[in-house]
Parts: C-alpha cells; sequence; structure tokens
C-alpha cells in the first residue's frame, strides 16, 4: 500500500521557500506514492507562478501525481482572458483535463473541478459533473478508497464557512456517498480539519501548504493517509515547524469504510 499526500494552497507568487524544502524531505521521507494538489496553485495566475508551482511538484518525484485548479489559478486582473481562455496558462503545464482521474497504490481518486470562470471565489458543481463523478466512482475495483477532490469544500466546518460550499454541495454528498465515496478531500479556506460527515464518508481540509497566507492560526500544513488494505485508514496531519524548519505530525485520525 503507499501513501497519498495531500497538498492545497500552494499560491506560488506568495510561497515560503524554506516551508517548499520541507515539503520535499518529507515527501522523500514517506516515499509517497501518489501526490493530490487541491488548486490554487499560484497567487494571480502569472506565467512565472506557474512554472514555479510546475518546477515545486515535479521535483516532488511522486510517481502519480492529481493536480486541480483553484480560483487563484484563473486570471485576475487579465479579466479578458476570462472569456473563453480562462485556463490557458494552467493547462500549459498540467493540460487540458480538469477532472483526472488516478487509480494507484490502492487509491482510486476522482478530481472534479469547481472553478467557473465568471466567479472570482465561490465554486459551482454542474448536475452534469456529479452524475458524471457517481458514474466514475462505481466504476472503480472494489478494493480500492473512493476519493473525490475538490478544491472548493464540500462540507462546511463552521457556520461562518457556509460560504465556500460549492453549489449543489448537499445534491453532491448524496450522490457520491451512494456511488461508494469514502472520502472528500478539499483545500480553499486554508484551515485544516476532519470529519465524518455521513455513515463511513469523510471530509478532510487541508491548510495552506506552502503559503505566506496563514489563517484562523493554522500554521503551513499537510495531510497524508496510508494504512492497511482491511477497509482502515490513518489520515495523518503535517504542520510546519518554524523552529525546526521540518513537518512534524499535528493529529491522526482512523478512518474507517
Amino acid at each position: 500500500m503507499g501513501v497519498l499526500m495531500h497538498l492545497s494552497d500552494l499560491h506560488f507568487g506568495a510561497h515560503d521557500l524554506r516551508v517548499c524544502a520541507a515539503v520535499h524531505a518529507l515527501a522523500r521521507e514517506l516515499q509517497v506514492a501518489v501526490v493530490v494538489v487541491s488548486g490554487d496553485l499560484t497567487q494571480r495566475a502569472t506565467a512565472r507562478q506557474f512554472a514555479e508551482a510546475h518546477a515545486f511538484i515535479t521535483a516532488l518525484q511522486a510517481p502519480r501525481t492529481v493536480v486541480l485548479p483553484g480560483n487563484h489559478d484563473l486570471p485576475l486582473f487579465a479579466w479578458w482572458e476570462r472569456l473563453g481562455r480562462a485556463y490557458r496558462r494552467y493547462a500549459r503545464w498540467w493540460g487540458n483535463d480538469l477532472e483526472p482521474v488516478c487509480d494507484t497504490g490502492g487509491f482510486f481518486v476522482v478530481g472534479v473541478n469547481t472553478t467557473r470562470a465568471w466567479r472570482h471565489q465561490r465554486g459551482s458543481l454542474s448536475q452534469a459533473q456529479i452524475g458524471a463523478v457517481a458514474q466514475r466512482l462505481a466504476a472503480a475495483p472494489p478494493d480500492r478508497w473512493r476519493i473525490v477532490v475538490t478544491h472548493h469544500p464540500l462540507v462546511a466546518r463552521h457556520t461562518a464557512d457556509g460560504d465556500h460550499r460549492p453549489h449543489r454541495a448537499g445534491e453532491a454528498l448524496a450522490c457520491w456517498r451512494n456511488a461508494g465515496a469514502d472520502l472528500l478531500l478539499s483545500g480553499h479556506a486554508h484551515e485544516p480539519a476532519l470529519r465524518e460527515v455521513l455513515p463511513g464518508l469523510w471530509a478532510a481540509h487541508a491548510g495552506t501548504a506552502v503559503s505566506v497566507r496563514l489563517r484562523a492560526d493554522a500554521p503551513n500544513s499537510l495531510l497524508t493517509l496510508d494504512g492497511p488494505a482491511s477497509g482502515e485508514r490513518r489520515l495523518t496531519r503535517w504542520d510546519f515547524d518554524p523552529e525546526r524548519g521540518v513537518f512534524t505530525p499535528g493529529g491522526t485520525g482512523i478512518l474507517r469504510n
């Protein structure tokens, strides 16, 4: 069984090189099999920031990588690029598939693009997306952990966090759980959390991995998921220790499906 590393909200252009080096060191130590990045690779979607983000992710040297765009990965000031070319800069490095699927190391990962060219912050899901993800989950091999990745969180951690949820989040939760989803991974709010939202369906929110844009008194953080093939998985939150310059375990949850 492999180790999955979940990163989010890198915000290159507002990143900390020391934290970046610590992420690379942890990935080597854990021998990560797959890296999942749930959006906001850049701060302002510039060519240089995308190049820096690509170099950082490539240097993790994971055998498999799943990358999604976040709302910060669409041009803000070059508004005219949102008219039919919103993902042009992103696609130069990551291709035109905005909803990648990865089957590796016991993980079946389905990416879903919740960003919209006409929105700056709020995300959305279409009924077609919800149905397509359900079909992919239902077709996954039975021994896999079925994971859905979005930039915007489908589950609010607290009342004030409700605006971060994409439109049709409730519909998606029910549909994907019925299709066999085990875990939802997301970012956007820069505040890590883990909870069981429905029986057997967990939601894990990553903090900001390497950005200086810290929120809610949370440090730079990331998540890893591993465990035996018995239906039990161990999800670990790793927090950056600025005094030591390394990521250390900040808590572990045992997930069962």
